[in-house]
């Protein structure tokens, strides 16, 4: 007797142990089923050559099995024979397992990349490595993969002659992390006996996704850290990259990214220093410009009044990327370890907040004019300590509600209770679990899944009142001192800094277009006829653009957050001045809110005004 294992859906037996079918690729039940040997002794192959002891001819059995196994011409030769040029068209063999494709002119012999075919893929599945798969299985037995004819990237030569990623067969000894880490996997190397010191070098199929430009700046550094490092290890051991493209870049879990192609790869000259020098500088560069691809966003022309303008070109002197990306090009950085040292630098800085604690105000009024008010805002704070250090977290939302006949009131209010729901169950939740990174992409999500919660919110309750209620929206959600902001509408988001007040959030308005467009000033915004007229807003489509902004904070920076009955009453010099010259937040903020009364109280009048400072050191 012996044991197998029946196929439930084909009926087929397979080996014991298989886990999935050799005929069909469907899972097998784990109950064996006992046969009798005598009656199917050729029917359960156990070796490569029993799998050939069946009643039927092998050619039959090619015939049968062309759908989904590629077999071997018959005639293919047991080993290439070197001494004899090949015929016009006709395949080269590498051993007998490898044909070299496409056919070679009469004569022709391949020196560099080449495209080759696995006539044998049951060795080694091709998606799970396995090399339990006997000849002529159609399917893995461990994993289900069909084990069809398989084409790959290879590369033919001269041992002496081995460049480019062909090098990889000489690393991989001596350096595992450089060949299986970043560098393109290699699926198998051939160096066959009688091919007069030939080698073949053939590189595995591509992993992972590919890279969907542009990217975010933490998950580009992270990419840059992985290429800096490789770039150290290899100019350590005297090789060089060369110029790698997005396009060469795959990405896997956790920004683990896998190099599909290093075409550039080349060992340099260990006596000349110089041109080892100039090699590695190189290599920097063309680090440097494949960053500048990752992040890459369409240029556009836009006004820039002088605080803009000085926003940016302060965020340019930090320490950002486009900064590092500057010292590489002025050589300021002239090694990987250097580039490295930055660029983890900058990334643990993107990542891990620093601590500055929140100093809270809010206040709401109807204004002079309106005879109720339709405006909400919320502050949430809390602070998590771990290790002895508190990271303050903060939620700070302003809605202006609009429709009238209560509408107004109804659409702000649900807004902020929704918005404020998805940050507390997606975001508060987790704060207890581990390490409290920060990660920018991550925060914009958030807030953009939370307004558009608000959105569906207001547009779901619109609908069953049977009128067209909608509200603006800003927030913030403040973590140690990285602030993310989400704004619909013309409620605004101000940053004040060093005594200068800057708003970080664009109006979603027709006066702010006709300003974007050169129709208006900026100071006929407060006037205009149709300044009340919003372009976009949470209750009106279903789908809608959210604004995401980021902004690092400082000690001693003011956030204001506040509905456009503030800044259209106040402007934007008064509002300065009077933050300047009151430092107490609860009475700054009251007393922007008199003086918007104060000029005339148009509308409802909000605002939530926060101020940050440093957090105490912890006790050792």
């Amino acid at each position: 007797m012996t044991l197998a294992v029946e196929c439930p859906q084909c009926g087929n037996l397979n080996r014991v142990g298989a886990r999935f079918c050799r005929h069909c690729a469907a899972p097998l039940i784990r109950d064996l089923l006992v046969v009798n040997a005598e009656a199917q002794s050729n029917s359960i192959p156990t070796t490569p050559s029993d799998l050939y002891r069946v009643d039927q001819p092998l050619e039959q059995r090619d015939t049968e099995e062309s759908d989904t196994m590629d077999q071997k011409p018959a005639g293919t030769p047991q080993a290439a024979a070197p001494e004899a040029a090949l015929p016009a068209n006709q395949p080269l063999w590498v051993g007998t397992r490898y044909e070299l494709l496409p056919p070679l002119e009469a004569g022709a012999e391949p020196n560099g990349i080449v495209t080759v075919r696995d006539l044998e893929p049951w060795q080694r599945c091709w998606q799970c490595l396995s090399t339990d798969n006997l000849a002529g299985e159609a399917y893995c037995t461990n994993c289900g993969a069909a084990l069809e004819v398989r084409t790959y990237r290879a590369w033919y030569g001269e041992q002496a002659d081995l460049s480019g990623e062909a090098l990889l067969a000489t690393l991989e000894a001596d350096s595992p992390i450089l060949a299986c880490e970043v560098l393109p996997e290699l699926w198998d190397v051939v160096e066959p006996e009688d091919a007069q010191g030939h080698v073949l070098v053939i590189f595995y199929h591509d992993t992972g996704l590919p890279l969907s430009l542009p990217l975010d700046e933490p998950t580009a550094l992270a990419i840059g850290v992985q290429l800096a490092r490789l770039l150290h290890e290899l100019h350590q051991a005297g090789l060089y990259l060369g110029p790698v493209s997005p396009d060469d870049v795959v990405q896997g879990v956790d920004n683990h990214i896998r190099l599909r192609r290093a075409t550039g790869l080349h060992a340099g000259d260990a006596s000349d220093p110089t041109a080892a020098a100039h090699s590695q500088q190189r290599d920097l560069h063309e680090l440097g410009v494949l960053l500048e691809a990752l992040t890459s966003t369409p240029r556009t022309t836009r006004r820039l009044d002088d605080t803009a303008a000085s926003a940016l070109i302060e965020q340019e002197q930090q320490g950002t990327l486009a900064m590092i990306l500057r010292q590489i090009r002025t050589q300021e950085l002239t090694s990987a370890a250097d580039v490295l040292a930055a660029l983890e630098q900058l990334l643990h800085a993107l990542r891990v907040p620093s601590p500055l604690l929140q100093q809270i105000a809010a206040a709401s009024h109807r204004g002079v004019i309106r005879d109720h008010n339709e405006d909400s805002c919320l502050h949430l704070s809390l602070v998590v300590n771990s290790s002895s250090v508190n990271l303050p977290v903060g939620v700070f939302i302003v809605a202006d509600g609009m429709g009238g006949h209560a509408a107004g009131e109804v659409a702000s209010r649900l807004a902020v209770q929704h918005a404020a729901t998805v940050i507390m169950q997606d975001y508060f939740a987790t704060l207890l679990d581990g390490e409290h990174t920060y990660d920018p992409q991550a925060a914009a999500d958030l807030l953009t899944r939370a307004v558009l919660r608000a959105n569906e919110a207001v547009r779901r309750e619109g609908n069953r009142r049977g009128n067209d209620m909608g509200t603006t929206i800003t927030m913030a959600l403040v973590v140690g001192d990285r602030a993310t902001i989400a704004n619909v509408g013309d409620s605004r988001a101000y940053l004040m800094r060093d005594g200068v007040l800057r708003r970080i959030t664009q109006d979603h308005s027709l006066v702010m277009r006709l300003v974007e467009i050169g129709q208006i000033t900026e100071q006929d915004i407060y006037t205009h006829p149709q300044r009340n007229a919003v372009l976009r807003s949470l209750g009106d489509q279903l789908d809608i653009e959210v604004d995401i902004f980021h902004e690092q904070l400082r000690p001693d920076d003011l956030l204001l957050l506040c509905s456009d009955g503030l800044w259209e009453m106040t402007h934007d010099p008064e509002m300065t001045a009077l933050l300047n010259r009151i430092g107490d937040v609860d009475t700054a903020t009251h007393a922007l809110i008199d003086a918007a009364n104060s000029a005339g109280g148009e509308d409802n009048v909000t605002a939530v005004l926060v101020r940050f400072v440093p957090s105490p050191e912890p006790d050792a």
